[in-house]
């Protein structure tokens, strides 16, 4: 299974990991087309933690990440906890961290 880390990004042949901002923008541009506006556009420090509060490592593939997704939404879902007022707010809170992680990995990997 290929790894979205595993490369090669543009035309240096670099891994996912060792490009900077700018050349990971640019190889998202070449490769999707039109870029994101640069208010949606996460940063590659950004994306590592959106892999993290996933609870995955950089180097994670999409189908691992959608697994990832699903198994935390269920797990911190606050229906699960309607009768424990500050686990449901915890549980609103940690869900809504996830889905902004998983909706942004969506937009910045999307095929």
């Amino acid at each position: 299974m290929t790894r979205l880390s595993d490369g090669p990004f543009g035309p240096s042949g670099k891994k996912l990991s060792e490009l900077s901002d700018d050349e990971l923008r640019t190889e998202r541009e070449r490769r999707r087309g039109a870029p994101l506006p640069d208010a949606q556009r996460p940063t590659l420090q950004r994306v590592k933690q959106y892999l993290a509060n996933l609870e995955l490592s950089p180097g994670a593939t999409w189908p691992e990440i959608e697994r990832a997704y699903k198994r935390l939404r269920d797990r911190y879902s606050p229906d699960k906890h309607e009768g424990h007022p500050e686990r449901h707010d915890t549980a609103v809170e940690l869900s809504e961290c996830l889905g902004k992680a998983y909706g942004a990995l969506k937009a910045y990997f999307r095929e």
